[in-house]
């Protein structure tokens, strides 16, 4: 699911009213009280041997690397949302989500420099690629006349045929259940689901300018897509430190990134207060999904709190609320498996810590580095930046990986006093980016120590600052533009992409189309210029 989902795959309970019947009793395990009591326990003891490794450097690497994971959606001919087809993830190499619309790719770890950098964007291209064509090959295989292909975009807003609620509320009640219809066949989504749900006072909230409604399931968040960079550490003791500047960088990165400001149309009624919603939030996506996930009382999606090491990292994820947990039968991992398959329900817990930033332990290391420090090649810490929104292009996406890469190195080089900000300037310059984007309060200490809110400056040292870290990564002058370039075009014009959308539909509106026409008619013209552009530069 967007953000990070419990572990994928396998676990597909097939078809049918059999397999539903076995999807309802994994989620009846699941949520007993002995496998909480269970699972807490293993939990814990597979924490400590994790922190344990990270202290005696176990986790430590030779380089830096980059890696990211890029979900998407899927659209038919008509623009209107529609299921990955049967058979295409295996085709196309790409992994399911939440949704049946939704599909995510990745890009293997590489180690930071321009080769590597370049090899992530070949890789990201080809796999966006396949999964195009996988998807419309089985799509025409299935009789959709015309062809089905997936969007790089942050929300869908052209609605399936039956219409956005009931997509999102078709299912049905088995045994205290409730079988979301749309959801992926996989029995820890639907255990996060019912977990979920009997925390709700009144079923998935959607209360956002010109919408209000209630939905039966979490399925709500697959509304959502993100695009979410990773930067390995050479030294697991460093996360806590690289933590705190990437949570001080999170308004700036979606002030710059902002790209959802429209849900779909029809969850507007006909009557809807048009300049509310244009006036509105500039990246509906982190609402959605905080107000999907988060409880009463319980905040699972959040800014994370400062860390000091990468011991209170994973004191941080073992204190978490347990949410759906599953365990595995211990005999079932052998000694040699990978090592973050060596502590599943440790993995499992760190699927649900949903915060905007947060660690992750264990993992694949970079083939293309010089080598593990300590002999481990399997094994590293790295930090998961998840604040931003799917970008329009693929040479957008790995901008974004290049400035997060490039910033938090960058940060580190001239051991800049950002990391002084207090923590709740951060967040609320995180919020602020949510509801204004390039135009928001953005908190922020510049390079001499000056305290200041003023977005031209936070987003001009932003950018700075990953050319630092770009250079010191080797990046020649040309390659570090070749990456800042785009981003510095939206700072210095101001217009990310949710600043096009709403001009776009402004400007359909004042032409004589109704709020509804216009927000699909923006649809479609974004559809058409992410895959015939090579940068959203292009549109500016």
């Amino acid at each position: 699911m967007d953000e990070g989902e419990p572990n994928r795959g396998g676990d597909g309970p097939g078809s049918g009213e059999d397999a539903e019947d076995s999807l309802v009793a994994a989620v009846h395990a699941a949520l007993a009280d002995e496998t909480y009591e269970r699972f807490d326990d293993r939990v814990a003891e597979q924490a400590a041997q994790v922190a344990a490794d990270c202290e005696a450097g176990r986790l430590d690497n030779a380089d830096y690397a980059v890696g990211l994971e890029l979900e998407a959606y899927a659209v038919d001919p008509q623009a209107r949302l529609h299921d990955v087809p049967e058979g295409a993830p295996e085709a196309g190499g790409f992994a399911p989500e939440l949704g049946r619309h939704n599909l995510e790719v990745n890009t293997p770890p590489d180690v930071l420099s321009p080769a590597g950098l370049d090899r992530q964007a070949e890789r990201l291209d080809t796999a966006v690629t396949d999964a195009r064509e996988a998807i419309a090959e089985a799509g025409a295989a299935a009789g959709v006349d015309g062809r089905v292909r997936p969007v790089l975009d942050s929300m869908w807003t052209v609605a399936p045929p039956e219409g956005t609620s009931a997509y999102l509320s078709a299912g049905e009640a088995r045994d205290g259940v409730w079988l979301a219809e749309n959801m992926a066949t996989d029995a820890r989504y639907h255990a996060l689901d019912a977990d979920t749900l009997r925390r709700m006072d009144n079923g998935i909230p959607i209360d956002l300018p010109g919408a209000e409604h209630h939905f039966p399931s979490i399925l709500v968040e697959s509304l959502a897509t993100s695009v979410q960079p990773h930067l390995q550490l050479p030294a697991a003791a460093d996360i806590g430190r690289y933590m705190r500047y990437a949570t001080r960088i999170l308004g700036p990165a979606v002030a710059l990134t902002a790209n959802s400001p429209f849900l779909p149309a029809d969850l507007y009624p006909e009557a809807v207060d048009a300049e509310a919603v244009l006036s509105g939030p500039h990246e509906l996506r982190v609402p959605v999904y905080e107000d999907s996930i988060n409880p009463p009382g319980i905040e699972k999606v959040r800014v994370p709190d400062d860390v000091a090491d990468a011991e209170a990292a994973v004191d941080a994820i073992v204190a978490d609320e347990t949410f759906a947990p599953f365990c595995t039968d211990p005999g079932h991992v052998p000694d040699d498996a990978p090592y973050r398959e060596r502590f599943p329900e440790f993995a499992h817990k760190h699927g649900t810590f949903w915060r905007w930033v947060r660690p992750v332990f264990g993992g694949d290391t970079p083939v293309a580095a010089a080598g593990p420090a300590d002999g481990n090649d399997d094994a590293s810490v790295r930090l998961e930046f998840r604040p931003v929104p799917t970008q329009p292009t693929v040479r957008d996406c790995i901008a974004v990986q290049a400035m997060v890469a490039g910033a938090l190195r960058g940060l580190d080089e001239l051991d800049h006093p950002l990391l002084e900000l207090p923590w709740a300037a951060a967040r609320d310059s995180f919020y602020n980016a949510v509801a204004d984007g390039p135009g928001a309060d953005l908190a922020w200490i510049t390079e001499d120590g000056d305290r200041t809110d003023n977005p031209d400056i936070a987003l001009a040292e932003l950018l700075s600052v990953a050319r630092v870290g770009l250079s010191a990564a080797g990046f020649p002058e040309g390659e570090v533009d070749r990456w800042i370039g785009p981003l510095e075009a939206r700072q210095v014009t101001a217009i990310t992409p949710s600043v096009w959308k709403k001009h776009r539909v402004r400007a359909g509106m004042n032409h004589g189309e109704s709020f509804h026409e216009a927000v699909e008619a923006m649809q479609w013209e974004y559809i058409e210029l992410s895959e015939a552009t090579d940068s959203f530069t292009e549109w500016l």
